[in-house]
């Protein structure tokens, strides 16, 4: 048909979604006009476009959690759970909580590693691929907003009417109805802070059980069982799930634009989700040298920081392998006390974590939080926060998961202070609109490094963006490094080659990134040492 069609575009407020709830903004393009069929005849028509957005926005959890909770006694019976992309650290997580309440576990992932191997020897039955036929039995289905409303297995459950739950939505049933939650918040250091909180806390007997976003040594996993009425979970605001959180404790670390993907590319949608995170808690602790006072609308806060607040920490001393700092409380002086994971961040974080586990054990003497104070000293860190993976020909070699320009600058202060080594860097640029968003920055986020290599993008399964690639941050870098040797790698066989040509006796290899390159360190190793 020949088409003279004038196009209408208008948008619609609400429609209801593939996950069930309603959805704000959604657009819809009408074409109408004239048209002239194969016979001759003229014809009226009317041609609808809808172009509906596959992406969960933070509002979206919202109204999910209304539409369709998780019933209060959903657990009280026997339950096959299916989890798709249980492999992740933060579905992995909640698949192994699930196993200790006694519910059968399944679950699928694109890809074998440890961690499937970890949740066979728990019980759950794993599949590598996504497949339909993978949900035999399946009572419930557990989703995260990385998972695609056209997977085989979460559009088979739809058809077949199995209820499909939000990672958010279960994480919440675990923690709202706990006595006692404490939900760990911020753009950096949540995992470190969690784990720092479980540590503290199951030091002093207290039996917490935890749900992680990284592995801590001394747990040998992400997760801790324990007493059920005291929780201690990380509080996602990458996809907005930790709005549907109802902590005791609300602690809020920082708070910088990120993953405003997720937000309508809006900070001010950012700083919304977090006011609500804190507003939904009984008690919030927030950092004052992040500037967090806008978020406290609530007279049961305190804050904690540098010099200043109520919990506060001072007279830092760098040494190798440690930081000693005071904490006071109040105006009552708690000690001195020892932190043996590097950089002033986790001074910051080890004084956030006492403050949260003051509020939610409601002690306030100085005696009670030094007590909790002086296990300080014994926390280890987790896993790819500057962790140490080995040395060969005098060469030591850490991985951190740093992966905003915030956190490369403090990860690479951190390791000055130290190693008294030349660092070299290896880092891996993850997701595209965190690249276009953040380019500038990262060109300024690596000045305490003394050799430098940019690899291509890890693009965590988004769709490509136009001009936006490893080399912009790269081009950023170089322009900014003061004639410090500055390469490209086009992937990580490349970037191996490269470091193994620039490492010498002496050095410190660091990689950093939230996608793959966690595989780089190890095989550095065994190159050196071939």
């Amino acid at each position: 048909m020949n088409s003279g069609l004038t196009r209408i575009h208008f948008q619609i407020w609400k429609f209801t979604s593939p996950f069930g709830n309603q959805r704000p903004n959604e657009e819809i393009h009408f074409q109408i006009g004239k048209l002239t069929s194969p016979l001759g005849n003229e014809l009226t028509a009317l041609a609808v476009h809808f172009d509906f957005s596959k992406k969960m926005r933070w509002r979206d959890l919202l109204e999910l959690d209304q539409n369709q909770p998780i019933p209060d006694d959903f657990f009280d019976s026997p339950r096959k759970l299916h989890f798709i992309g249980i492999g992740g650290i933060g579905m992995s997580a909640l698949a192994f909580l699930a196993l200790a309440r006694g519910v059968s576990v399944s679950g699928s992932d694109e890809n074998d590693g440890p961690m499937l191997a970890k949740l066979r020897g728990a019980g759950a039955q794993v599949f590598v691929g996504h497949a339909a036929s993978n949900l035999e039995n399946a009572e419930a289905v557990v989703f995260s907003s990385a998972i695609s409303d056209e997977n085989a297995e979460f559009e088979a459950a739809k058809n077949a009417g199995i209820p499909c739950f939000h990672r958010s939505q279960l994480m919440a049933h675990f923690a709202n109805r706990a006595k006692v939650s404490i939900a760990v918040s911020g753009t950096h250091g949540k995992s470190t802070t969690s784990a720092m909180i479980s540590h503290l806390l199951e030091r002093e007997g207290h039996n917490p059980t935890a749900i992680l976003g990284a592995v801590y040594p001394p747990f040998e996993t992400n997760f801790r069982v324990g007493n059920p009425d005291l929780v201690v979970v990380e509080a996602d605001e990458s996809d907005g799930s930790f709005s549907l959180l109802k902590p005791t404790v609300a602690l809020v670390l920082n708070l910088e634009p990120e993953h405003l993907e997720n937000y309508d590319d809006d900070s001010n949608e950012l700083e919304r989700a977090f006011k609500m995170f804190c507003a939904n808690a009984k008690f919030c602790v927030l950092n004052r040298d992040e500037r967090l006072k806008r978020l406290d609308d609530s007279p049961f806060s305190f804050f904690y920081g540098r010099e200043s607040g109520t919990l506060n920490f001072t007279k830092i001393e760098k040494f190798a392998g440690k930081t000693e700092f005071d904490v006071r409380f109040v105006s009552a002086p708690l000690g001195r006390f020892c932190l043996r994971v590097p950089g002033l961040h986790n001074v910051s974080n080890a004084v956030a974590a006492l403050g949260a586990c003051a509020k939610a054990l409601d002690v306030s003497s100085p005696l009670a939080l030094k007590a909790l104070a002086r296990h300080f000293e014994t926390f280890a860190g987790t896993l790819r926060r500057f962790e140490r993976k080995g040395e060969a020909k005098n060469i030591a070699v850490y991985d951190d998961y740093g992966h905003h320009p915030t956190e490369v600058r403090a990860t690479l202060g951190a390791a000055r202070e130290f190693l008294a080594r030349p660092i070299c860097v290896v880092f891996q640029p993850h997701r595209y609109s965190r690249t276009q968003a953040l380019w500038r920055e990262f060109g300024e986020a690596f000045g305490s490094a003394d050799k430098i290599i940019i690899t291509q993008l890890y693009s965590a399964h988004e769709t490509p963006i136009a001009g936006v690639s490893g080399r912009l941050i790269f081009d950023e870098v170089h322009r900014k490094s003061g004639g410090k040797p500055v390469f490209y790698a086009e992937n990580l066989e490349d970037a191996k080659t490269l470091a193994l040509e620039l490492l010498e006796e002496g050095d410190a290899l660091l990689t950093m990134g939230a996608g793959d390159i966690t595989r780089l360190g190890p095989q550095i190793l065994e190159a050196l040492r071939a």
